[in-house]
């Protein structure tokens, strides 16, 4: 199995665009899938660039509803054909980000009829979903940290009143391989430490190898990325290919603790799981 970055807001590589967003092609024996779409002017491009075999591509599956992991969606659409896509029903709810000084909205970019209306197949659930033989989602992911909090910046509107999003749409995927097990992250919102514990508790406490994608501590008090460095310690992962939504400061301090188990994964990075 493989894992390439489509879309990421690093390239080292002069013919791939970056961008602030999140795309992953995973490649198996038997399909490709790919796991979010960035904001969409990257995806088609970096796709050419990297020559994808769009044939071999018939599932898509959604972190959760922000703009930088959905904005790819239509375009991704326009060139699979037949396409499935999975994630959480709330990834329609609109989403903002809200500050002092304004408010922007920063959820999918199009509703359900939209989508409905070019002849989508959705699979939409709170709860695990497997997606092939290697694959599942974690479905929505218990809170039981005391450390990990969602952002107040990050907010719905219930009533025309701006609550915190719970962004219970936050999920990942499982993905068994001879390695171990791997964790896919999209921004991981619901913390990391949160969603690898709910993964043990999933996979009857099974060692996990990798976790791969963005783990949202830009801008996390040292604090919480202290207690985060110390929890993952206990999970004893042998790589860890951060990106995205991590922050500097965190990447930083994780390699302080991890060294060389820890990549800084960017457009182009191609993973081998097996």
């Amino acid at each position: 199995m493989k894992i390439k970055t489509l879309v990421e807001n690093t390239s080292n590589m002069s013919d791939l665009i970056a961008e602030h967003g999140l795309s992953f092609l995973i490649e198996t024996e038997n399909e490709s899938l790919i796991f979010d779409t960035g904001q969409g002017n990257a995806l088609l491009h970096n796709i050419s660039k990297m020559n994808i075999d769009l044939m071999k591509v018939n599932k898509i599956i959604l972190s959760h509803g922000h703009y930088d992991h959905t904005g790819g969606l239509d375009k991704a659409i326009s060139v699979f054909m037949d396409i499935a896509i999975y994630g959480h029903p709330d990834i329609f709810t609109k989403k903002y980000s809200r500050s002092k000084d304004r408010q922007r909205y920063i959820g999918i970019p199009f509703d359900k009829d939209y989508y409905r209306e070019m002849g989508i197949k959705w699979r939409l659930d709170s709860t695990p979903i497997q997606i092939n033989e290697q694959i599942k989602t974690t479905g929505e992911i218990k809170r039981q940290t005391d450390y990990e909090n969602i952002s107040d910046n990050l907010c719905v509107i219930n009533n025309g009143i701006y609550d915190i999003d719970p962004l219970l749409d936050d999920l990942s995927l499982i993905v068994n391989t001879s390695k171990g097990i791997s964790v896919i992250l999209g921004c991981c919102h619901s913390g990391i430490i949160n969603t690898l514990m709910q993964v043990k508790a999933m996979t009857n406490d099974a060692p996990i190898y990798a976790i791969i994608g963005g783990i949202h501590l830009i801008g996390a008090s040292d604090e919480r990325i202290s207690r985060t460095i110390d929890a993952l310690t206990k999970f004893d992962i042998q790589k860890m290919a951060l990106c995205h939504c991590t922050g500097f400061k965190a990447m930083a301090r994780l390699y302080s603790a991890f060294g060389d188990r820890l990549i800084i994964n960017n457009v182009g990075m191609e993973i081998e799981l097996d």
